[in-house]
């Protein structure tokens, strides 16, 4: 990444740093750690780390690495360790399903470089996981999940009510990552992907936020619902701010404007 990138994704990062913690993480904050002690600790997933983290590392690029997939399958573990307390106290099948979480938010964006990269990717999800000790009936489960975390697409309906759950936790996981980590991560990944100038990003700057703001009304689960908006207020916020100070950048230093890769 460019210099000037590293110094623009620098700045971003300090004015996140002035944002107070979502309340979804203070407020299961326990769920959360839990979720992450299964994610270093369990076997299975061990082996699943292995086999998918050189794939992750084909899409770092885009922003959306092992960084955003790792913090994804986190917060798919927690929200579906959260609504399961409405619908099953088995501790074993709560367990179960957290694992298939976090492995889903691990393979949801393997091939994010390809078009129509959720139903590609959970092909190749299915083609992966057969080698694992994992059922065919939880294969299923993750891939339509993954078939279904994409954005303003209609999800396809899962027959089995774990199924669905575990859909909409990846759903709402995934678009956790819309609020700050924009501004502070996959932004400039992007930008340097497609070598675009500031300008260029500057014209589609108010775009992007907009569509932003479209993703607080279609989050799935409750928990989702609950506390999903404030996560994506808070990017907005940061959006903005790091508009203006892009506009700041452009309007007083002619090398900002004719900044290209």
């Amino acid at each position: 990444m460019d210099e000037r990138l590293k110094a623009l994704k620098r700045t971003a990062e300090y004015l996140a740093s002035k944002y107070k913690v979502p309340e979804f993480y203070s407020h299961f904050y326990h769920q959360h750690a839990k979720v992450r002690h299964i994610y270093f600790s369990d076997p299975l997933i061990q082996l699943v780390r292995e086999r998918v983290e050189p794939e992750l590392k084909q899409v770092e690029d885009l922003g959306h690495g092992l960084y955003h997939s790792r913090k994804v399958s986190w917060d798919c573990g927690t929200l579906l360790s959260i609504e399961l307390l409405a619908v099953s106290r088995r501790s074993s099948l709560q367990k179960r399903l957290v694992i298939l979480g976090i492995i889903a938010g691990l393979f949801h964006d393997i091939c994010r470089h390809q078009d129509n990269h959720a139903e590609v990717g959970a092909r190749k999800t299915a083609e992966i996981l057969k080698d694992f000790p994992i059922s065919s009936d939880e294969v299923t489960m993750i891939c339509r999940a993954i078939r279904n975390h994409e954005a303003f697409v209609k999800p396809v309906p899962c027959t089995d009510p774990y199924g669905q759950l575990l859909s909409d936790c990846l759903y709402d996981a995934d678009k956790f990552r819309w609020g700050i980590d924009t501004f502070t991560h996959t932004l400039w990944y992007m930008i340097n992907n497609q070598k675009l100038t500031l300008f260029d990003l500057l014209k589609r700057f108010p775009w992007g936020i907009a569509g932003i703001q479209r993703i607080s009304w279609t989050f799935r689960t409750p928990t989702g619902k609950q506390f999903g908006p404030e996560i994506i207020e808070q990017g907005v916020a940061l959006g903005r701010e790091i508009y203006q100070h892009l506009r700041n950048l452009v309007a007083n230093d002619d090398q900002y404007y004719n900044y290209s890769h």
